[in-house]
């Protein structure tokens, strides 16, 4: 029993550390790499049964280090903003050559099951996080989106500070027809380059092929559908596939059936429905004296015109999602 596993966060605050900051983390870097250190000792978190200890991570703070970098304020998963207090690159380096010195101190291997951020908690090792999505973007590198591409950046840089060479990988080849958890794994390692859209289902069927393909292609490697020693060592240092420069008018002359469906459903609903229910709010809302009365009254008018308001941010969402999509090259289909 010990210290065996490194899981990074960022603190959703300002670029300095608080008080409550210092209460949750074992160490904390501020936005020009400072480093603090929390209230709590790394060994508290050892055995957790005693309630002395920093809870960084919900049921997983046991034999966990908690590291937080100070920022993203306010930050918005998407459409991506990251507020005012965004991570800073001096910043993210001097996370990594923090967990490095941990790593090296504590024995802790650097793994994607042992060196982690918190987004990536979830799929990573089952434990349930109530969508945290820290640390899936990194404004400074605006073409990293997701967990996993995040972590694995993080991940090499950490390597980087302890002189680590990258291992060789000992995955077995795959191939067409293949199923298996192995091939889940490089479904998974696909999907987080955004090259494979498709269910991770263990399957080495079309989906698979094709993104496996395109990725050989990118990448230099022999295009022969046949995940070996080269591709799998390849997998674990590539890239993302880099963002497709994509507006709404290029999805429109493609011919995009949701682009186009949510372009009708918006006409409808702004010219007949959202903008038409204006005035009969206003008029319904005139004598605030009567207010209780006319929404006892009128309740079925403004529950309809709640719904008309509801479908239109389902649409605009729905776009939104379809354009992100598009550059992510998630699915270029629809």
């Amino acid at each position: 029993m010990g210290l065996k596993r490194i899981i990074i966060h960022w603190t959703g605050g300002g670029g300095r550390a608080n008080a409550l900051d210092t209460r949750h983390y074992h160490r904390l870097v501020e936005h020009d790499g400072r480093i603090i250190f929390g209230t709590e000792e790394l060994a508290d978190n050892i055995v957790t049964s005693d309630g002395d200890y920093a809870a960084h991570t919900r049921d997983l703070n046991t034999g966990s280090i908690g590291i937080a970098m100070c920022g993203m304020r306010d930050a918005i998963e998407m459409p991506f903003s990251p507020g005012p207090s965004p991570l800073t690159e001096v910043q993210v380096d001097a996370t990594c050559a923090l967990v490095a010195d941990l790593c090296r101190a504590h024995g802790i291997p650097v793994t994607r099951e042992t060196v982690l951020t918190h987004a990536e908690v979830q799929p990573t090792l089952g434990v349930r996080q109530l969508g945290k999505w820290d640390i899936a973007r990194l404004p400074y590198k605006p073409d990293l989106v997701g967990a996993y591409p995040v972590g694995d950046y993080l991940r090499a840089k950490i390597k980087s500070f302890l002189g680590e060479a990258a291992p060789a990988s000992n995955r077995p080849v795959l191939r067409f027809g293949d199923q298996g958890a192995d091939v889940r794994i490089l479904q998974e390692d696909l999907a987080s380059l955004r090259y494979f859209s498709g269910r991770l289902d263990g399957k080495f069927a079309e989906l698979t092929r094709a993104a496996l393909l395109a990725f050989q292609a990118d990448n230099g490697l022999a295009t022969d559908a046949v995940a070996g020693q080269q591709t799998w060592a390849m997998l674990a240092k590539a890239e993302p596939r880099r963002l497709r420069d994509i507006e709404p008018a290029d999805l429109r002359a493609e011919g995009s059936s949701t682009m186009k469906g949510g372009d009708a459903a918006e006409v409808a609903l702004t010219g007949g429905g959202v903008l038409a229910a204006v005035p009969v709010v206003r008029d319904l809302m005139s004598d605030t004296q009567d207010l209780l009365p006319t929404l006892q009254q009128n309740w079925p008018v403004l529950l309809a015109i709640g719904a008309l308001v509801l479908g239109y941010i389902l649409i605009r969402q729905m776009k939104a999602a379809r354009i992100e999509d598009a550059r992510t090259g998630a699915n270029v289909g629809r």
